[in-house]
């Protein structure tokens, strides 16, 4: 399975742990599409940091992706809830270690 098709099916499950475990250590998630429901953009640096992040996101329900389509590789394109505001957005896997950790994956709005 492709680190994209991974980062999907962890994100659909709510698994904190899962996602975490598919960064390097100094794994890199960058969500921009936070901007269109009057949100900071996120930045999340390192697996630990994505784990804690992503935990209470999906514990408290700020969080989360339906319709979720592998079209690529790289790329998956979903519809990402922020806490009751949907946005269409598209994550691309930009870097991945030799070992097939990620290193940089970004969000953008579609």
């Amino acid at each position: 399975m492709k680190p994209i098709e991974k980062y999907v099916e962890a994100m659909e499950n709510k698994d904190f742990a899962g996602l975490a475990e598919l960064f390097s250590k100094d794994g890199v998630l960058s969500d921009y599409c936070t901007n269109s429901s009057a949100q900071k953009e996120y930045h999340i640096y390192g697996k630990e940091a994505i784990n804690m992040f992503f935990r209470n996101k999906f514990g408290f329900r700020q969080y989360s992706i339906m319709e979720a389509e592998v079209v690529n590789d790289e790329q998956a394109e979903f519809i990402a809830n922020f806490g009751g505001y949907n946005i269409m957005a598209i994550a691309t896997v930009r870097e991945v270690t030799e070992d097939g950790h990620i290193r940089k994956l970004t969000v953008r709005p579609k």
